[in-house]
Parts: structure tokens; C-alpha cells; sequence
């Protein structure tokens, strides 16, 4: 009659290596069969990544997503399983379970470190107010420009102008620049010599420059017609969402100048762009107010 060995025969210097192989093995085996079985179950859906239609592409993409996370997953769990058992099963003793399970507490702790500080930063950035939702923000220093979908005590998703997604940690950000209103008013300035051309150069601008959410706001105004001698001071403020200034301080100008060769050349000076806001002009003279008076 064949025996069997017993468990004690694979016992060395106090660990059941046979234990130890067991654990190992399943542990190895799991990490791999899991995700094969995730791919079985979502086969259907992954045959659509070459679909033309939109949802069933879509629905592909997120079967995608699904699989690689179970695959990253089944790595983890296979790993905390495969710790576990060693201290359960291949070192026997009487404090072994306690053993293993403080060192993956050990190291859920580290790894949470983390995620803590995201929780953290989350918190001051909501209770301090730095930003809302639909509010266009820049986020400083990696210059992440779009406006807040959604945020929360973990991490903050910007949409872009081009429609791309933007998500980053509350950890890092380091800081925000916040669009006031959610728009930024640039002013045009120049000097013309005849006042009426000037303002017929102004209206045909407003009607070349495109219009919408994403390009101007509105409609070019005239905010300020200044007799400055023989020369007439225009200041023409126009709107446009963070990230079209170029709209206004590079291609308004060049259509400007275009308009004003056509025109007859009635431009002496200009035309210059600067931003222009209300709030900061208010904060700005309150602060240089002394230094003028001294000057006096």
C-alpha cells in the first residue's frame, strides 16, 4: 500500500513548504485566470473597439477599462492573498495571523498617505472657497486651463476649450488663477485721425470676428472716444472665454490693420491690446492712490 507523506515532511526550520508552494501557486493562478474570465464575460462588447457606431464604440472603451482594472485588481488581491496565507498557513504560530495582517496594515497606511493629502488639500480648497463649479479656472503651475465639471475631496475635472477631459490631484495644485464671471475683457486702444472712419473701422471688426460661447461674447464696443488733439483715442473692449485671448490680442489686430489699408490708413497709433477688468482697475487705484498723492 502507497502512503501519503505527511504535512509534517515538508516542514524546514519551522515553515510547511508545501504550504508555502500551495499559496504561492493559487495566488500565481488567480492573478491570471481572473482576467481571462473578466474577457470571457465581456467578450461581446469588446468586438465593438472597431465598431463606427459611437455607442457601441463607447460601450467598448468602457469594457476595455473594466478588464484592466480587474486585471489590476486580481494582481493586488492575488498578492494580499498570497501574504496572508504564507503568515496563516506556511509559518504556523500562534501569532503569525497577527503578523501578516499588521504588515498589510502597514502598508495600506503607507499607501494611503496619498490619498490623505489629496482629502486634505480637497478640504481647505471647499471650505476656503478657492473655486465653483462651471467657474474657469487655470491651474497653476502646470498651466491646466478649462472649466470645473466636477470636484471633490479627492481630485478636481476640468473640461477643456478642445473638449478634453482635465483631471488632477488636490495635492497638486499649487495654485488658481479664477476668471472672473468666467470670461476675460481685453480692450483694444488706438489713435485715428478721423473719428467716423474709426467708428465704421470698429463696426466692421465686430462683424468679421466670430461670435459664440467659445469666441467672442459679444459684440465689440466702444467704451471710451477721446479728442486727443488732431487725433481721435478709441478704447474698444470686446469678451472672450480663458484661452481665445489670442482671438482679440492677435488675430483683431491683424484683421484691424487689414481693414484700416482698405479704409484709407486713417490710424495714427496702435492698435495695442491689454486685459481690462473693472474689479482689479478699483483695487489697483486704491493701492498706487497714495503714491499719486505723494507725487503731488
Amino acid at each position: 500500500m502507497i502512503s501519503l507523506p505527511s504535512s509534517d515532511t515538508f516542514n524546514f526550520g519551522g515553515i510547511n513548504w508545501l504550504a508555502f508552494a500551495i499559496v504561492i501557486g493559487a495566488a500565481i493562478l488567480a492573478a491570471l485566470i481572473i482576467p481571462r474570465i473578466a474577457v470571457a464575460l465581456l467578450a461581446r462588447r469588446l468586438r465593438g473597439r472597431q465598431s463606427i457606431d459611437e455607442d457601441v464604440h463607447l460601450r467598448a472603451k468602457r469594457a476595455d477599462t473594466l478588464v484592466a482594472a480587474i486585471r489590476s485588481l486580481s494582481r493586488y488581491a492575488a498578492i494580499t492573498a498570497g501574504i496572508l496565507g504564507i503568515f496563516i498557513f506556511a509559518i504556523p504560530g500562534p501569532g503569525s495571523t497577527v503578523i501578516g495582517i499588521s504588515l498589510l496594515l502597514a502598508v495600506g497606511g503607507f499607501a494611503a498617505q496619498s490619498v490623505l493629502r489629496d482629502i486634505i488639500a480637497g478640504s481647505m480648497m471647499l471650505f476656503e472657497r478657492w473655486f465653483d463649479v462651471g467657474d474657469a479656472i487655470t491651474i497653476e503651475p502646470w498651466a491646466m486651463s478649462g472649466v470645473v465639471e466636477t470636484m471633490s475631496l479627492r481630485s478636481v475635472k476640468l473640461r477643456g476649450l478642445g473638449g478634453e477631459t482635465i483631471r488632477i490631484h488636490n495635492q497638486h495644485m499649487y495654485g488658481v488663477r479664477v476668471a472672473r464671471r468666467g470670461i476675460r475683457e481685453i480692450v483694444l486702444e488706438f489713435y485715428v485721425t478721423d473719428a467716423a472712419t474709426g467708428r465704421e473701422l470698429v463696426q466692421r471688426l465686430s462683424d468679421v470676428l466670430p461670435s459664440g460661447p467659445m469666441h467672442l461674447l459679444s459684440a465689440l464696443s466702444i467704451e471710451s472716444e477721446e479728442q486727443v488733439g488732431l487725433l481721435t483715442r478709441f478704447m474698444v473692449r470686446g469678451a472672450v472665454p480663458p484661452g481665445r485671448e489670442w482671438l482679440i490680442e492677435t488675430f483683431a489686430i491683424a484683421v484691424l490693420k487689414e481693414l484700416d489699408e482698405e479704409g484709407g490708413h486713417v490710424i495714427k497709433h496702435g492698435p495695442v491690446a491689454y486685459f481690462s477688468d473693472s474689479v482689479a482697475e478699483s483695487r489697483f487705484a486704491r493701492s498706487v492712490a497714495p503714491q499719486l498723492e505723494l507725487d503731488d
